[in-house]
Order: C-alpha cells, then structure tokens, then sequence
C-alpha cells in the first residue's frame, strides 16, 4: 500500500510543479433531469454524482463496478449474471435468487428494470449517468430506499455520425461496438447501436477443463427513431440480444478438518479465504471415494477446479414508446415500457468436480410500465410535477441445487437428490405523485413531494420441496416428496416420501400501501454557492422467501425516513468544484438476506428490525487548465442493526445482530481521478489518466464473524490514450487492477461449504475507435 500511496503523491507533485496553464478552463457543466426538469447538477438540492459520455466509456468501459469506483460510499460488485451487487451509503441486495427487488433502483431512459439481473450486461452508447444517494421515494418510487441509477442513451438527431469500437485484453477477450445515426426523412431521425462481446479465454483457469474460464458470448442492439413536431416529439426505442457466455465462478475454500471431525481451526481466523487450501472441503470424504483431487480448493486465487462452471443461456428484448406534448408552460409526457428476459443460469455452487450442490436457475419475466406526468412552471415562481405510474410483472421461476453427488453422508435424503423451487408470482403496482417547487424568494426554493404507492404481489403454484429429476430451462420436476411450509407452518404430510406427485399447490398474496414525501429547502445566496436541506421517506415493498430447500416465508415492506444538509460551492471562475454532504438514516423493518434456521442451504430475505446510518461525503473536482482535471472524494459511514432480536446460525454458533453492521458498509472509502492532456504530434492528442480507490475493510456477511470480513484494498486503473483533434480516431491502452490487488467481492457462509469472489486480477487490454 506504500507504493501505490507513493504513486499517487508522484502523480500530484508532478502536477504542483507542472508548466503553468496556457489558458484558463472552466469545468464542464453536466445537465441532469433528477427532477424531471433538465438543470445543472450543481443547482439541484440533492446528492447527485453525474458522468458525461466521454468520462463514463473512458472511467467505466461501461461496467457497473467501474462506475461505483468513482463514487463515494459506494460499493458495486459484478459478481455474477445475478450476483450485481449495489450498495449505496450502506443499502443494498445481496442476494441471488431472482424473484427479489433492489433498493438501488435501475433506470434506462427513465424506465425501471424490475430485477439487477434483467440489465447486468454492460451499458453502450449512453449519453450521460445519473448516481442519485438516499431515497428517491417522490419522482422515482418503489424500491428506492438507497438511491437509483439512472442511464440515458444517446437519442437519434438530426445530423449523420457513425462509429466503431474494436477491444481486446489479454484474456483474448474482445469486443465492437458501434453505432449509426441520421435523418430519415423531414422531422425524422433513427439511431442504431450494438455491442457484441466475444472471444476465446477468461481471467480463470479451470483445471477440470483444462482451459481458460470467462469467455464471454453477448450480442446487444437498440434500435430508436425519434419524429419531432411542433408541439409533440415521439420516441420509439427496441432492443434486443443474447448472452451465452461463462461468468465468474466462486472459489470454494476448505471449512473442514482431513479426516477428523468438526471444522478446521483455519476457518475462524479468515485464513481459509487467503489460503483456500489450508483446509479440506469433505473432511477426507471424497479422498475415500477415490477423488483425492476433489478434496482441495486450488491455492490461486484466479485458478478454479469445477466441472461445471457457471454459464448462462439468456435472451432479452423490450423497448418503448415516448410521447412529449408541448402546452405552453407545461410538457406532457407519457412512456410506456414493455420488457421480457428469459434468464437460464447453470452454475458448481460447491466449487467441486462433483455433482455435490450443481444449480440451476430460470426466471421468464414479463414487465409492462406505464408513466404519465404532467411537467410545467406557474407564474414564474414555481414548477410542479404530477404523475401516475403502473407496473405489472408476470414472472415463472425454477430453481434448483443437484446434489446427487454430494461426497459429505447425511446432507442427502435416501429418497430424492435434488433441493427445488418453482413458483409464479405477480406483481401490480399503482402510484400516484407529485414534486412542487416554490420560489419564497430570489435565494430561497422549498421543494415538497408526495407519492401514494399500492403494491399487490401475488405467488401461485409453489412447490418447494425435494425431487427427483433435473430441471432443463422451466421444465417442472418430478416431485416424490414436497416439503413446503408457508409462512412456516406445516404444509404436507409427515410421511415425506409418500406424497407423491399429486401434491396441492399453494398460493397466496398480499397488498402493500405507502405515503413517501420529501421536504426540502435550497438557499443560494451567490450564483456558485447552493447549501440545501431534505427530510425524505422511501419504501421498498414487501415480498416472498421461496427458496429451494427450504420453508417459504413472507417479509414485509421496509421504510426509511432519511435527514440531509449539504452544500454544493465553485471557485476560481468555476475551476474549482467543492460539495459535501451528511446524513442520517432510520430504517424501519429493514430487509435483509441472512441464513436462516428455515432455509438451512439458501438465504432468504427476513425484516430484522431496524437500521441507523450516519456518515459524510466531500468530493472535489478542480481543472488548474485545460490539460488537467482532478477529482477527489472522501466518504465516511457508521451503519449497524438496532432494536433486533434476529439472531444467525454461522459456523462459530448462533449470532444476534443487534449493533452489527450490514453487509458493504465500510467505515471509510476515498476515490480519485487524474487525467493530463496535450499535443503530442501534429494534430493529436494524447491524454493519460490514473483512477484510484481505497475501500475500507467491510463485513461481507450480517453476522461480522471474522469469516465474513474482507480486508481493506487499493485498486488502481491506467489509460493511455492517442486521439486525432477533429475527434476521428482513438486508440487507447489501459491497465485494470493495475497492481494486481488481491481482495474480495463477495462471500456466502452456507452450513457444509464456503464461497468466496474475488475481484478480477490485473488485465491489459486495448481500444481502437473511429467516428465516421
């Protein structure tokens, strides 16, 4: 860490004593609609982190934990198709079944993606990124108690342009995309993009296969056409694709002592997680069976040794229909939304060359939203929003865990060997809303919300139980023995193996009612200063546990009544960008995913009790010249559990969590950027920038045993770039995880295994892009 500290203090002394400015620049002012009026971020009284298009593809290649390194209190982890973990300011999912909603809501032009996994793909030709903190009840609703991030593609204009994208690393890995764009005819315009991700290795090594895991397989398109009129503009948007490619695969340490029983003492100091070797994971079991090779986790951290991986089977496509009416000093705006993923997901839960714990997921998902909203400003001295929004989804879900093989005795029933969940649940959503801004007088705006939210979440033909064939895509299983319990209660006969397949399904449903508001005040006593305060409430809904192997439960809806103050200041003719932030959160009936003495092999979603996070944010943006941008930001945050009395089976015994901390709250987080720019030959540009981020050691499990902690990391990323000035060409080499760190993603602590993700190691790849 001394090292990468030093390179950081090079990088900023270099600056200090560099050439002085040949002309005076201004930062770039990035335009938002965070409150469906297009302003300046840094005159809107919330905490915003904003990326233009240039800075998201050039930060972020479009990933989801690229965008999360520059944000303060910001945790993102592409840990899987289905492991998109997003934590803002201590709130967050960590949880892989499909059926549940995250409090980080996900938008793509304004329309929300139901489940993380529906838009885990990486993001293409988009025009700008809005990172909204704390609830966002009011204007964006449902399942926004954490925040939202909200994508906007480039729309179609007017004028022609194209380009292509080439990129390969060295795990030959590659990709191109592209797009075209122009008139079509008068007042008609079309744009159309791609990406496609392809190649032939992985940043892992199986040592089953004999060959490189990673390879990815994606074809991703979106069409638009856009018509304006005199007083209406129509949008129409489709978009489309597959993935069939391998995901990352957990590493599967030892947790057991070589022939003896118990666990190994490794395993409650946190070494089995640096040296997943140091322990056996079936005590001697599979040596007996004659598969010595199957007893440890390879000691490489990037090495793994599965005989089936995780791979998925995907198709998607949706799209939708904008309309915007002119009437004078109001816009009315209707968008309607219709989305469809098939997702078919494989995957070694136990990290083994055994059928011990093989799963399979599918989830069909159907997704129909409509908005309609009126936007306007009266007199002069305020502007309104009123909406009215719909939801319905309509998923099917198979789950499955194939354990036919399972080396350790006693894990398996005599009479079945696969663990299984289906089920089809519905969910209608009717919201009405309102946001008022008053004008009290020239320096001073208060801003009042309302959203009244009604939720209806049904589930039918639930079957959880124990059965006796293989699921392929959303074929059913053969179900000799059902052992559904709802909301924990009995629900069969004691004679298990006897029910036969002839056993009742069970349904039921609940309707969930929310009033969220927000009251805020803006003073802005100079053009470049803002200072704001926000009292907020937000709502995520309530829902259904349906795990495989285990008792199907009911949670219900959490809340969160959020305090903010914060100021938002420029300097030196706007070279200078300074905000800051703190906060407050209370949480009612927080949902959080535990393991659970119900669901012994999956985790569900229980409500704990309650939740406090206080914490701090400062971040920095300052341009000394044109060719010189640096950014800086610094978070702070104390999250734990209060007033619970849940308490957690762990290897270590029964765990309360009442004082702990949930899962992705790390005490402290700091990220920057430094970016140098200038000619280099003719008429190029070579530009170099070194992005960074420490995050603090964090608890990746409730229960904060030392198993489930992560230790702190440093992450540094390089780009070197060679960009003709009439912006043609560009071709760039970058460096991921530039000193090759070591750290953790994810950890799942289940009763008989233990699984650990880590960040991908180094790569070195590059970029060649033409615009036309």
């Amino acid at each position: 860490m001394r090292n990468q500290s030093s390179l950081v203090l090079a990088t900023a002394v270099a600056l200090a004593l560099g050439h002085a400015p040949a002309a005076v620049a201004q930062l770039e002012e990035i335009i938002v609609s965070a409150q469906k009026f297009e302003e300046s971020v840094q005159d809107i009284g919330l905490t915003i982190s904003a990326f233009d298009e240039d800075s998201f593809r050039e930060l972020t290649a479009g990933s989801l934990d690229g965008l999360a390194s520059q944000l303060t209190n910001t945790q993102a982890y592409a840990n899987n198709s289905f492991l998109q973990s997003v934590h803002i300011r201590g709130i967050g999912l960590n949880e892989f079944q499909g059926q549940y909603d995250s409090p980080v809501a996900k938008h793509i032009d304004e329309v929300y993606i139901a489940k993380p996994w529906m838009s885990s793909r990486r993001q293409y030709d988009i025009q700008r990124v809005e990172v909204l903190k704390g609830p966002q009840g009011t204007l964006f609703g449902r399942n926004t108690t954490g925040g939202a991030v909200n994508y906007y593609t480039n729309q179609p204009t007017d004028t022609f342009a194209a380009a292509l994208e080439l990129g390969a690393d060295e795990h030959e890995r590659y990709s191109l995309q592209g797009m075209i764009n122009g008139p079509l005819a008068e007042g008609l315009s079309g744009r159309l993009a791609f990406l496609s991700e392809f190649g032939s290795g992985g940043p892992q090594y199986n040592l089953f296969t004999g060959r490189e895991h990673g390879e990815p397989d994606l074809l991703d398109f979106r069409g638009q056409l856009r018509w304006e009129g005199e007083k209406l503009s129509v949008r129409l948007m489709a978009h489309g694709g597959t993935d069939q490619g391998e995901k990352i695969a957990w590493k599967g340490p030892g947790i057991f002592n070589f022939g003896a029983a118990g666990f190994c003492p490794e395993l409650f100091t946190g070494e089995v997680s640096r040296s997943p070797s140091s322990c056996a994971k079936y005590a001697g079991f599979a040596t007996l069976a004659g598969h010595p090779e199957g007893e440890y986790e390879p000691e490489d951290k990037y090495t793994i040794n599965q005989n089936t991986p995780p791979a998925v089977d995907d198709s998607f496509h949706g799209g939708y229909l904008r309309l915007d009416y002119e009437l004078g000093q109001a816009t009315l705006t209707s968008i309607t939304a219709y989305e469809y993923y098939e997702r078919i997901h494989n995957e070694d839960s136990q990290s083994d060359i055994f059928d011990s714990t093989s799963t399979h997921y599918y989830n069909e998902i159907n997704q129909i939203t409509q908005e309609l909203r009126l936007a306007g400003e009266m007199g002069g001295k305020s502007r309104y929003v009123l909406g009215l929004f719909y939801e319905h989804d309509d998923l099917e879900q198979v789950d499955g865990s194939d354990l036919s093989d399972q080396p350790l005795p006693g894990v398996v029933p005599p009479f079945a060997n696969q663990f299984f969940a289906q089920f089809h649940q519905e969910l209608d959503s009717y919201a009405a809303f309102s946001h008022f801004e008053y004008n009290v007088s020239e320096q001073v705006t208060l801003n009042l919300g309302l959203r009244y939210t009604s939720d209806k979440t049904s589930v039918d033909d639930v079957l959880l139980g124990l059965g006796s064939l293989p699921q392929v895509g959303k074929e059913k299983y053969v179900t000799p023995c059902l052992i559904t319990t709802f909301f924990e209660g009995p629900a069969g006969s004691p004679a298990c193996p006897f029910l036969g397949p002839e056993a009742p399904l069970y349904a039921d449903s609940r309707t969930d009612e929310n009033f969220s508001w927000r009251l805020g005040l803006e003073w802005a006593p100079e053009d470049d200063l803002l200072v704001y305060a926000n009292l907020t409430t937000g709502y995520r809904g309530g829902g259904y546990s349906l795990p495989f192997a285990g008792a199907a439960t009911s949670f219900d809806p959490e809340e969160i009544f959020a305090q903010e103050v914060g100021i938002k200041s420029q300097f030196l003719d706007r070279r200078l960008q300074l905000n800051a932030t703190l906060f407050h959160f209370e949480y009612d009936d927080v949902q959080v995913n535990v393991d659970d003495p119900v669901s012994p092999l999956v985790p569900i979603t229980r409500n704990v009790g309650k939740q406090e996070n206080l914490g701090a944010e400062l971040e920095l943006t300052w341009q000394p010249s044109e060719r010189w941008l640096v950014k800086q930001g610094l978070g702070y945050l104390d999250a734990e559990y209060q007033d619970t009395a849940r308490a957690i089976s762990t290897y270590a015994g029964i765990v309360p969590l009442e004082g702990k901390t949930p899962v992705n709250s790390p005490e402290w987080t700091y990220n920057g950027m430094l970016r140098y720019e200038q000619p280099v030959t003719g008429n190029w540009n070579g530009a170099l920038t070194l992005d960074y981020h420490w995050v603090d050691e964090r608890f990746l499990e409730t229960t904060n045993q030392v198993f489930d902690r992560a230790a702190a990391y440093w992450l540094f990323n390089l780009r070197a770039a060679l960009a003709s000035q009439d912006g043609k060409w560009e071709v760039a080499v970058y460096a991921k995880n530039l000193f090759d760190e070591e750290y953790l993603t994810y950890i799942n602590n289940i009763g008989f295994f233990k699984l650990d993700i880590f960040g991908e190691q180094r790569t070195i790849g590059a970029t060649l892009r033409h615009r036309f």
